[in-house]
């Protein structure tokens, strides 16, 4: 008995230890997923929509660029009979628009930009409004021809490096969505590969415990087993133990009581016999009869302890024999009663 406790506990004690096990997997792979898409969540949001909104206004940028040329342009091919000076206006609008547009850019730039791309671009526009500036400090003195001169020579070759940076940082925000998206398809990949390792653990660890249950409730069927047959050896023992006491009882009942108890009748009855006192006699009597009745009494004790019939007879014509004696016997006590 004290070997199945000991084979439950220990049964126990591995399944509980498979379940911690689950649960930690659990647990940590709960964990892992949920870095992964917190990485994944802060990677679409600092990386991809940022690029998307610099990227709108690098094209804010780099329209307004455009119109800067073609209003530099329009200046330098006199399609309209208007003054250089007249074009002062129309510049300063490009010009707000253009550092609104920066200004907004720098707010949204990925974190990958560089100070010194963003020092370049700063300096660079600075630079095309400083020449901008002089150009139209010419044509308001009256010099008309240096100013267009000033645009030819500085100014459009300052807005073209202006646009081929504006273009660059594009390029660079296309190439930063793209290994983005790269980034995104290799979490997705490693979340879906752990995945798969996650299942194969739980489920190796669903078949251990059960295997480990199955070998120890077997183990567990097999002692009880064990122990029902030895309590069944033990009962038959007992049995037998009980038997061989009650007919040893029965015997020395029946041989030595017995035999003593009919002795002293006969010696009682010879007594009587052979006295001539009357009173006495009646007494030696009434001694034999109480002796006799000892006997029956010891006789029917014996009987009922070990019937000399169940050795002989068997255990069928014992009870057809046994039932009736104790229906009478129990008759004849409430009789009495």
């Amino acid at each position: 008995m004290a070997q199945a406790f000991a084979s439950a506990r220990s049964a126990t004690a591995g399944l509980l230890l498979g379940l911690a096990i689950t649960l930690v997997a659990v647990v940590a792979y709960s964990w892992y997923v949920t870095r992964q898409i917190s990485g994944l969540r802060e990677l679409q949001t600092s990386i991809t929509e940022r690029n998307r909104m610099d990227s709108l206004q690098l094209l804010r940028i780099q329209n307004t660029l455009n119109s800067i040329a073609l209003s530099m342009r329009d200046v330098l091919d006199k399609v309209e009979p208007y003054p250089v000076i007249a074009f002062q206006g129309q510049f300063q609008r490009l010009r707000t628009d253009l550092e609104d547009g920066m200004r907004r850019e720098q707010a949204v730039a990925v974190a990958r930009r560089t100070p010194e791309q963003r020092q370049y671009l700063e300096s660079s526009v600075a630079e095309f409004w400083n020449a901008m500036d002089r150009m139209f400090d010419l044509a308001r003195n009256g010099k008309e021809e240096e100013a267009r001169l000033q645009i030819r020579l500085s100014l459009q070759a300052q807005e073209a490096a202006l646009s081929i940076a504006v273009a660059r940082l594009l390029v660079e925000n296309n190439e930063s969505e793209q290994q983005a998206e790269q980034q995104v398809i290799d979490i997705y990949r490693r979340v879906e590969r752990q995945a798969y390792v996650f299942l194969i653990a739980a489920l190796a660890a669903i078949v251990l415990t059960s295997v480990l249950l199955i070998r120890s409730n077997r183990e567990l069927f097999r002692r009880l087993a064990t122990l029902s047959e030895q309590r069944s050896d033990l009962a038959q023992k007992l049995i037998s133990t009980q038997e061989s006491t009650l007919s040893y009882v029965s015997r020395e009942l029946h041989d030595e009581f017995g035999q003593i108890l009919t002795a002293l009748g006969a010696m009682l009855t010879r007594a009587a016999k052979r006295n001539p006192d009357a009173e006495l006699n009646e007494s030696l009597w009434e001694i034999r009869d109480v002796a006799q009745s000892a006997l029956d009494k010891v006789r029917t004790l014996s009987q009922a302890l070990h019937p000399v019939m169940l050795d002989e007879a068997g255990l069928e014509q014992s009870l057809d024999w046994y039932l009736p004696t104790v229906e009478r016997t129990s008759i004849a006590s409430c009789r009495r009663h």
